[in-house]
């Protein structure tokens, strides 16, 4: 049996003014092979709100799954997180799926005047969070006392496609935050940690080395058999920080030392990293292959990058069936 082709992600390119030529853009991203369409939630980084951004793309795609990657639990109470993703999956026909991090960038919780309290307690939050939005997806009426959240006879509306709920996407860097991917989530992204709230630099690509990522794997898979679920029924998702595709084999090796150059590591890290993807189309599909092999990473995001730069990759990997 072969195994099933890769599937990928990219942000959402910023809205802006020109909103007939984003709604364009957005149709051909439809029209290709790519897996997801994803929308985080920042407002120093971000361009956009995510939940109005999710609720456009749920009208103007047809097959594009659609991903919250992700709400951050601390900007949003969990009532409101289940009617926006409830919301968003029936606009869409059932495409969402519902990402929720706890927070980690410092700068932005400074400049908004939010605590920025400490790992432990945005996770604990997190996870009070998730049992609150599971709740409301049952459809029945959710009475909860918890220590960050309090409930009182609220049903859970509107009734989503996908049953019980949108998948739920869940990662992080951490053993904590991996664990609880592996308790509730469809998807699990296997990240840098960014615990310290500083993101892009050195740290980033060297936790995301093959013998780190084995071990943060090896958390969600554990995670889901202690709580009765299949571990092959998560994929597992890694970012690409930076992802270069380049025309010919002999410009690897100068596209690859710049990057690097930007990060502060060296070429045979940066080679080795899941977090950086460089080389032709059929050297990344080949890294992109040996890291499904090897560590799981079945799903692969593009963060920020170029749709033109990469449609190529992509369409190179929805047309292999591994």
């Amino acid at each position: 049996m072969k195994a099933p082709r890769i599937k990928t992600a990219l942000y959402a390119p910023p809205i802006g003014q020109d909103v007939a030529g984003w709604r364009e853009r957005m149709r051909a991203m439809d029209a290709s092979g790519l897996t997801a369409i994803s929308v985080s939630d920042h407002f120093l980084t971000g361009h956009q709100d995510p939940v109005a951004a999710l609720g456009a793309l749920a009208t103007v795609t047809h097959r594009l799954r659609l991903m919250a990657l992700v709400f951050c639990n601390d900007y949003r109470h969990p009532v409101l997180t289940h009617k926006a993703g409830a919301t968003v999956d029936v606009l869409s026909g059932g495409r969402l799926d519902l990402g929720l991090g706890a927070g980690f960038l410092a700068a932005e919780y400074a400049a908004a005047g939010l605590p920025f309290d400490g790992a432990g307690v945005r996770v604990d939050r997190l996870e009070e969070s998730l049992k609150v939005l599971t709740d409301l997806f049952s459809g029945e009426p959710v009475a909860h006392a918890g220590l960050h959240y309090q409930v009182s006879g609220i049903s859970g509306t509107p009734r989503p496609v996908q049953r019980p709920h949108p998948p739920l996407v869940i990662g992080g860097g951490g053993r904590r935050m991996l664990q609880l991917a592996g308790q509730y989530a469809g998807i699990a992204g296997i990240h840098s940690n960014l615990r310290s709230g500083v993101a892009y630099d050195a740290s980033v690509i060297e936790d995301m080395l093959p013998a780190r990522m084995e071990e943060k794997v090896g958390w969600v898979r554990e995670a889901a058999e202690n709580a009765g679920r299949d571990p092959d029924s998560i994929d597992c998702l890694a970012i690409t920080w930076t992802c270069r595709v380049v025309e010919a084999p002999r410009h690897t090796d100068a596209a690859l030392a710049e990057v690097c150059s930007r990060y502060g590591v060296s070429r045979e890290v940066g080679r080795a990293s899941t977090g950086l993807l460089v080389g032709t189309v059929e050297e990344c599909v080949a890294q992109l292959h040996e890291r499904r092999v090897g560590l799981g990473l079945n799903y692969v995001d593009f963060g920020a990058a170029d749709f033109a730069e990469v449609a190529s990759l992509i369409d190179a990997l929805s047309a292999e069936l591994g």
